[in-house]
């Protein structure tokens, strides 16, 4: 997580530093924070029997810095950097091992799930749409995303004293190029100032390489595993924020 958070500072530190330049140009730009829901898609958000880390992602939150300058009236170019925290849901492991035990009603389990991360740094076209000084924007973006899964501990314990279950998934990092599409709503609150709501659907194919698994059953021999797989990896954010025109 840190090198991701290191990866967005940099990135965002950079969209500051050209807002900066192109200010000094004397051209229409716009700074924008928005922060909000943010709802998992793709193979983190859809169980699968045959993959253990499949379902795991849950809802979470995310924060958004953007900068866009427009070079023509209804045309510009947009810059962001985003973080999502999501939460993580261990029923789709417990499923997994439940289906194999023979008295699966007597078992109780226990979880320690991690959060999972999704960053990105997009770039992209923007289109807008002015109604007096109501203003509808619409992006289409392209760059970089920056994931890590959660890591995963299921304990389960049957009221009978055998098979007891021990299942384990570790963190996996990667990053990937991936795209993006989205668009906001921004009502004015000052001569610069507004209240803006957006949506943005953010997503890539990124592989996760190596991830260690570890499950045991009772007196079976453990079963570890280093996985390597390619995901469909994605988020829907809903958010509300202020944005300065300048």
């Amino acid at each position: 997580m840190t090198a991701t958070v290191n990866r967005l500072l940099v990135s965002l530190l950079v969209l500051c530093c050209v807002a900066a330049t192109s200010r000094a140009q004397g051209t229409l730009q716009t700074l924008s924070l928005t922060g909000g829901y943010s709802l998992p898609v793709g193979k983190f958000a859809s169980e699968n029997f045959n993959d253990p880390e499949a379902g795991l992602a849950g809802s979470g939150y995310f924060g958004q810095l953007t900068y866009e300058r427009r070079f023509w009236p209804r045309l510009g170019f947009r810059a962001s950097g985003s973080l999502n925290i999501n939460n993580t849901n261990p029923d789709p492991v417990i499923e997994q091992y439940s289906a194999l035990l023979p008295n699966k009603d007597t078992y109780s389990w226990q979880t320690d799930a991690a959060t999972w991360q999704l960053g990105s740094v997009m770039l992209g076209p923007i289109g807008y749409i002015d109604f007096a000084r109501w203003q509808l924007e619409g992006h289409v973006v392209g760059g970089m995303i920056f994931a890590k899964s959660p890591s995963l501990t299921v304990a389960g314990t049957s009221s009978t004293g055998t098979n007891p279950v021990d299942a384990r998934v570790s963190s996996g990092q990667t990053s990937a190029f991936g795209f993006g599409a989205g668009g906001s709503l921004r009502v004015p609150l000052a001569r610069r100032l507004y209240f803006q709501l957006s949506a943005d659907w953010i997503a890539a194919r990124a592989e996760l390489k190596d991830v260690p698994t570890y499950a045991k059953i009772g007196a079976f021999p453990a079963i570890e595993m280093l996985r390597t797989e390619k995901r469909f990896v994605g988020v829907v954010n809903v958010g509300a924020g202020l944005a300065v025109a300048f």
